[in-house]
């Protein structure tokens, strides 16, 4: 592949660091007017890969695009993933975080029991006995061997009007706590606590388990602020009990993401946010980083940001009287994120006649984000086509392990969290930004690569959910299907894709054969 088929930059920029210059960026207009093409594909890579990920991916994907369009490809660096990647894997080794799970699925249990369709409690909805005896043996639940990957009744069926404050007794609750040995033994391997609480605990001084999440809940479960000298039992209960509530809450809601994935990622939730600040762990987990990535590709100056760059180049090469019949965008995950700024951008910079072709494969993009979009720069769209997993895949693309079979078994990081990268953002990492760059949490954000809120319109209505109706109304409209729910085979070209795995849709036969088409058209 021709060096110039790349715009690779760093935090959104071109060179310091980056391997592209603007002088670059200049040779790759000059080449595209030397092929006599008239068609750009310009692809975006997901925001949570390396460099040399972003690479490979532009060299395999150049041979597939070529013939149908001049490719270019944006390589943009962001070290957020491997971060965030190693932040929740080591949860697979944290004594107190495992037995957090144990003890909330239990008091959860206790209150959502019952058989009913629709929302499992474990990773997925593979019903095996390997994959459900790890799971007793990792959380210590050997009550679970009765109740295997089943589902529970409506929370409003169970308790009718009944608020989830009148099911959490908090001296019901740290009287059970206290009363648990291996409870009590997994806090007192928390870091910095003094000799005499260890022993109280049952636990010895070299017990000490040290880690960015365990620091962090030792500073807000200990007695003192900052002391992490001895551990309160009322400010343990406190941060169960209000675990236990937000899981009742998102349940009653019909917000779950599935009971044992709920759980999880209320723990991991109230660990980032908690304390006077966001704490070191919690802020390894900022997503936001990532996206301020994407929005710095398209700073004033058109010789240092990336985005900006090309898109004056593209001004200036229609400026001189050249043609471009078809520019098509492709993003990938939080590429689609990228062609959202990119829309942005281009409005106010390129001729109003100018309109882009725009794919979607497995998008990382907000509702909220992409109906600004829409309502501000939607008339720069002239096609538009999503391809992303049908509900249940994306429950059972576990973040971590083999995608397509069950994969290693005693790898329990595949049982830290039960499903895909998108239901992590939701649950976990994404939030609201105000206006002055302010972050407020927001559990369960509507992502328009997750069918789910799509298809649950009484969950995520038009009175609450006024940005989701809004781009559920415009995805439904005529003339051509704009969405391709995985696995779908058999239809015309264009319509097809058998991507079992969030990180694969790049590289499944069928969403590539797909994407030709759409460049052939």
């Amino acid at each position: 592949m021709c060096n110039y088929h790349f715009i690779h930059s760093k935090g959104g920029k071109l060179e310091n660091g980056a391997e592209t210059t603007a002088r670059d960026i200049d040779n790759l207009m000059e080449l595209f007017q030397e092929s006599n093409s008239r068609k750009l594909a310009i692809h975006f890579h997901g925001g949570l890969v390396s460099k040399a990920s972003g690479m490979a991916t532009a060299q395999r994907l150049h041979s597939i695009y070529a013939p149908d369009a001049f490719p270019v490809f944006f390589v943009w660096e962001s070290g957020v993933w491997e971060t965030i990647r190693n932040n929740v894997s080591e949860l697979a080794d944290e004594p107190v975080f495992k037995q957090l799970v144990r003890k909330l699925l239990g008091y959860a249990l206790e209150r959502l029991s019952g058989q009913s369709g629709g929302r499992s409690i474990l990773p997925g909805s593979v019903n095996t006995e390997e994959v459900r005896d790890v799971v007793n043996d990792f959380w210590s639940l050997p009550s679970m061997e009765a109740i295997p990957y089943r589902d529970f009744q409506p929370y409003e069926d169970k308790v009718g009007t009944r608020s989830v404050g009148m099911l959490v007794n908090e001296s019901e609750i740290q009287a059970d706590l206290e009363g648990d040995d291996e409870f009590r033994r997994a806090l007192g391997t928390l870091p910095d606590l003094d000799r005499g609480t260890r022993s109280a605990m049952g636990v010895m001084d070299n017990e000490e388990y040290r880690s960015g999440f365990s620091e962090a809940l030792a500073d807000q479960l200990s007695e003192e602020p900052g002391t992490r000298g001895i551990v309160s039992w009322y400010k343990v209960t406190r941060f169960v009990a209000r675990m236990l509530k937000a899981v009742l809450n998102r349940y009653k809601s019909g917000r779950d993401h599935g009971l044992y994935a709920t759980v999880v990622e209320e723990i991991v939730r109230g660990v980032k946010l908690g304390g006077s600040g966001l704490n070191e762990w919690g802020q390894a987990l900022q997503w936001n980083r990532m996206k301020k990535d994407v929005r710095d590709a398209f700073g004033a100056d058109v010789d240092r940001f990336a985005g900006t760059a090309l898109i004056e180049r593209l001004r200036r090469f229609l400026e001189a009287g050249n043609q471009i019949d078809r520019i098509t965008l492709i993003g990938h995950s939080t590429g689609a994120i990228y062609i959202a700024e990119w829309l942005e951008a281009a409005d106010t910079m390129l001729p109003s006649a100018v309109k882009f072709d725009v794919v979607f494969l497995a998008p990382a993009i907000t509702y909220e984000r992409f109906a600004k979009c829409l309502t501000n720069n939607g008339k720069r769209i002239r096609s538009f086509r999503s391809f992303a997993m049908h509900d249940e895949l994306e429950r059972e693309d576990q973040v971590w392990g083999d995608d397509t079979t069950l994969g290693d078994a005693s790898d329990l990081r595949r049982f830290v969290y039960p499903s895909s990268l998108l239901y992590l953002v939701s649950g976990v990492l994404e939030s609201d930004v105000d206006e002055d760059g302010n972050s407020t949490d927001s559990p369960d954000k509507p992502l328009v690569g997750m069918e789910r809120y799509y298809t649950k319109v009484k969950v995520y209505g038009a009175d609450d959910f006024s940005e989701v109706q809004q781009v559920r109304d415009w995805l439904a409209q005529e003339p051509e299907q704009r969405l391709v729910w995985s696995i779908t085979k058999g239809q015309p070209p264009g319509y097809n894709s058998a991507s079992i795995d969030h990180g694969a849709f790049d590289n499944d036969p069928d969403t590539l054969d797909s994407v030709q088409a759409i460049l052939k058209r």
